[in-house]
């Protein structure tokens, strides 16, 4: 007998499954945890023991990191590491950490903390605003001269902070001691900690209407501060992976940031490392060509932090097409990438940043981020770059902090001097474009300056664009061309964009809180939080070359071209126009997702995180005037069920059904065939997922029901297949999925407008009626002997 306990789902409560083998289960409500009173308050601080070194820690005040220095010493109070503070400037001057979202103003809160100092002094733990307005002491305490010492107490956040990001400071009394110390053992907690529970239901709708809007692109998860590239046909957008976090084995988790409490906190982006990756050739189906892998000890650029705003060109180099990706290590740097393809894999040839500090390259830039690239028509390539606001007289009106720079002929070193920009209230968010003999610089502007500058009326968080008749400049100011997104959807934030031509229409990309915002209608989310999505929207150039005011929609773009039910190796289950969106913020398995079938990359992607009612649907489905005659669905089966195939709207009756039986532990890809009653025509195509009505109880092993790789649509007037089914533990490339012969099933169904198919092996119906009575006649015994030892254990542990 085994047992399985659920995955976390962020949910309350769990389950407790007993299995007997080949699926009799049994299950149980787990009795509840033990009270919030009797549990350890959580600690706020994050590495307070430094047994993971100076992780979350950084050195001197709040506003000035140089005023001390901070290194790892074995002379602990406990453990094997505390942490060293030397060459104070000032007496606030020691070690700090971010609590953001961890306190808020009026509440108590307890600390703690051992000392070890050069020199008798007064220590404080002290949280103080990011913004100035005031810090309060949470405890102080005189430590020895070269003693542990411990110092401890309990305070209100109170007095003129508002303790907006606030910071733990570790110091001593202002205008007191200097000395070196050492900390250990640092703690903080909320006496009045109430444990949060998660909801576990929600009743949120898609962001993107079935059938009338085409915004955001996807709304299964998150992709921000989009950049937009066409290349041979395809129009390629690469956005920053909003909530998607690198593991150790290079798969990904997708997930929120949190408080201490549990709840779904501001997005800080801090552990953004991703970059994902998005194509359509019509604007509306968008095929998910998975996550790169940019940053961390998992990421291709290893050196890396963060890999924020991506920017993209492809170049022809000794006759190879090359593709260079160009992105922000935080707002440190520029770093490139490089591939022979648009969707990787993807290289790091220099090995180090493209644009540093300390540079003439950094000079007078404020933050070194947000990248834009162009190539020109003679192949010389140009890096935009910079932003910020610097505190200078006239720095908000005229930040002057963006900046231009040509690049070499290989694309990953830069050539000559940089260009001052001159953008009037320059924030961030470079992009460039050419349009015609013109190119054109656009930005997002910043949200402090004047609104008058030099005859222009310029508003906050907009996107303005100039005009130069020289890739290097100078530019010229033209106008705003696309206001915030709070104007348009309610919820605002910073902007950011990019231009792109497909045929001979120019679309503007831009991200919005749109899935963020239909989660807090229904989806148990309390703010958007800064959690992002890509929309994309029509342009219009004037003759003269301004370029009228472009409006944030949902409705989107409308579809440029059919999608081609026969296209070479069926169409990747990765692709999706429409789906059933996410319900709830809390529970992660709620929704669909597109995930890289391997943690490289390289054996394309799959539909997964599938649950009983979910579906997707393709946009404008082009089966011809002969029909198709057959479905053949790539899954593998995991808990099993069934695929109902539906045309042109959600709930309208399938037309066929696809059962994809259980494979337990086997997560092998096979095909699975439905026999059609010649579909003609254009349709949306809707897949609606359904456990199987005699599955019972799934096995907590497997909480979804299959995933998905592919589905390809067989033509009438084709060869039938030879009725091979065939296996799979290795996925064909993304673009070329090639279709493999089915299970010859299809043959003897009929061609009724509701078929179901049934593949794979059938061993275990050939048992006999009394060996399968007395098969689950002692599983059943088993089961109720496991859930009472189950029970008295647990009754033992409460008593």
């Amino acid at each position: 007998m085994n047992t399985h306990i659920s995955p976390a789902m962020r949910l309350g409560g769990s389950i407790v499954s007993v299995v007997c083998a080949l699926g009799f289960t049994l299950t149980i409500a787990q009795l509840p945890a033990q009270s919030a009173q009797a549990a350890e308050l959580p600690n706020l601080v994050v590495n307070g023991d430094f047994e993971h070194g100076t992780d979350s820690w950084k050195s001197g005040t709040v506003w000035n990191s140089s005023a001390s220095k901070v290194n790892i010493t074995e002379d602990a109070h406990s453990g094997k590491a505390a942490l060293q503070i030397t060459s104070r400037k000032s007496s606030d001057a020691g070690v700090i950490q971010s609590l953001n979202g961890k306190v808020e103003k009026g509440h108590e809160y307890s600390g703690s903390m051992w000392i070890k100092a050069t020199e008798t002094a007064t220590f404080n733990i002290t949280v103080c605003s990011g913004n100035g307005s005031g810090c309060a002491q949470i405890a102080k305490g005189q430590a020895k001269a070269g003693e542990w010492t411990q110092i401890t107490g309990t305070h209100e956040l109170d007095g003129n902070g508002d303790f907006s990001n606030p910071s733990l400071v570790i110091e001593n009394t202002y205008g007191t001691s200097t000395a070196d110390f050492s900390v250990d053992d640092i703690t903080i907690t909320d006496p009045g900690y109430v444990p949060f529970e998660p909801p576990t239901t929600g009743t949120a709708q898609p962001a993107k209407a079935f059938g009338s809007n085409a915004n955001p692109i996807i709304d299964y998860w998150y992709g921000a501060d989009p950049w937009a590239m066409e290349y041979n046909g395809r129009v390629y957008v690469y956005t920053t992976g909003d909530a998607t976090a690198i593991n150790a084995d290079g798969s990904l988790t997708y997930d929120y940031e949190y408080d201490a409490k549990g709840h779904i906190k501001n997005n800080s982006f801090r552990d953004v490392r991703t970059i994902n990756v998005l194509s359509t050739d019509d604007m509306v189906n968008w095929r998910n060509d998975g996550y790169i892998r940019v940053a961390g000890p998992q990421g291709v650029a290893t050196w890396a932090n963060n890999s924020w705003a991506p920017a993209v060109a492809h170049k022809t180099i000794d006759g190879k097409e090359k593709f260079f990706l160009y992105f922000a290590n935080g707002g440190s740097g520029i770093g490139v990438l490089t591939s022979d393809s648009p969707v990787g894999p993807w290289h790091d040839e220099s090995g180090k940043l493209l644009v540093r500090g300390g540079t003439p390259e950094s000079e007078g830039v404020v933050w070194l981020f947000d990248p834009a690239v162009f190539v020109d028509d003679d192949g010389t390539g140009y890096l935009y770059y910079g932003g910020g606001v610097p505190n200078s007289e006239g720095g908000k009106e005229h930040p002057k902090t963006a900046r231009v720079i040509q690049l070499a002929d290989d694309m990953i070193h830069t050539v000559g001097k940089p260009q001052v920009i001159d953008a009037p209230a320059m924030f961030e968010d470079s992009g460039i474009a050419k349009i015609g003999n013109k190119y054109y610089y656009s930005y997002c502007t910043n949200f402090s300056h004047n609104r008058q500058i030099d005859g222009h009326t310029i508003g906050m968080g907009n996107i303005a664009y100039m005009t130069a008749d020289s890739p290097m400049g100078p530019f010229t100011y033209q106008g705003e061309i696309m206001k915030n997104p709070g104007t348009y959807f309610g919820v605002g934030g910073n902007n950011h964009h990019a231009m792109v031509k497909l045929g001979d229409q120019w679309y503007m990309a831009y991200h919005a809180q749109t899935v963020a915002k239909a989660l807090t209608q229904g989806g148990n989310l309390e703010q958007a939080q800064g959690y992002r999505n890509t929309h994309l929207d029509p342009m219009t150039v004037q003759t003269d070359g301004s370029i009228s005011d472009i409006t944030m929609t949902y409705h989107g773009l409308q579809q440029v071209k059919h999608l081609d039910a026969y296209m070479q190796g069926g169409i990747p289950a990765s692709t999706i126009a429409w789906d059933s969106g996410i319900t709830n913020a809390y529970d992660l398995t709620s929704g669909v997702r597109v995930v890289d079938i391997t943690a490289d990359n390289s054996q394309g992607q799959k539909l997964s995180n599938i649950n009983d009612g979910e579906w997707v649907a393709l946009s404008n489905v082009d089966f011809g005037v002969q029909g198709a005659k057959n479905l053949t669905v790539r899954a593998a089966g995991l808990a099993g069920g069934n695929i109902e195939v539906r045309l042109d709207t959600p709930d309208s009756n399938p037309i066929a059904t696809v059962a994809i039986p259980a494979s337990g532990e086997d997560t092998t890809f096979r095909d699975y065939s439905v026999a059609l009653d010649n579909v003609t025509g254009v349709h949306h195509v809707v897949f609606t997922f359904h456990a199987s009505p005699a599955q019972g109880e799934r096995s907590v092993t497997h909480p979804y029901l299959f995933d998905i790789a592919s589905y390809t649509f067989t033509p009438a007037s084709a060869t039938e297949h030879d009725g091979t089914q065939t296996d799979s533990t290795k996925q064909p490339d993304k673009d070329t999925i090639t279709q493999t012969d089915t299970d010859a099933q299809h043959e003897s169904q009929t061609s009724s407008k509701s078929s179901t198919a049934v593949n794979g092996q059938q061993d275990g119906l050939a048992q006999t009626g009394v060996s399968t009575l007395l098969f689950v006649g002692v599983c059943a015994v088993l089961a109720v002997i496991g859930c009472a030892i189950f029970i008295l254990v647990r009754r033992n542990n409460l008593h």
